[in-house]
């Protein structure tokens, strides 16, 4: 038992002894098939496969800006406490139709 310990032992020493250095200059990483290439666009070069952010449609921004109102009139509802025991998910249903409608 002991003497295939020290085998196991030897493989070992003799694998990380074979192994290259991760700093040196042998070491030379592949192309990968989803790399840009030089003539391609500049990316991000700490991450070359991220999508730039994307921007919110006008739809999107004109909603955004709905829930936002009625947020506010909810929490002055809220704070008067006339919200007549409605819940948020019905109140901005509401609210929103009703914004939607009158044009904002």
């Amino acid at each position: 038992m002991f003497r295939r310990f020290r085998l196991a032992l030897l493989a070992i020493i003799l694998l990380v002894a074979a192994a290259p250095v991760q700093g040196s200059s042998a070491h030379v990483p592949a192309k990968h098939p989803l790399r840009p290439t030089e003539e391609g666009p500049p990316t991000d070069l700490a991450n070359p496969f991220v999508k730039p952010p994307r921007t919110a449609s006008d739809k999107q921004k004109q909603s955004a800006e709905r829930v936002r109102l009625c947020g506010k009139e909810w929490r002055a509802l809220k704070k008067e406490r006339r919200d007549t025991g409605r819940t948020w998910k019905d109140f901005s249903r509401d609210c929103r139709e009703r914004l939607k409608a009158s044009g904002h």
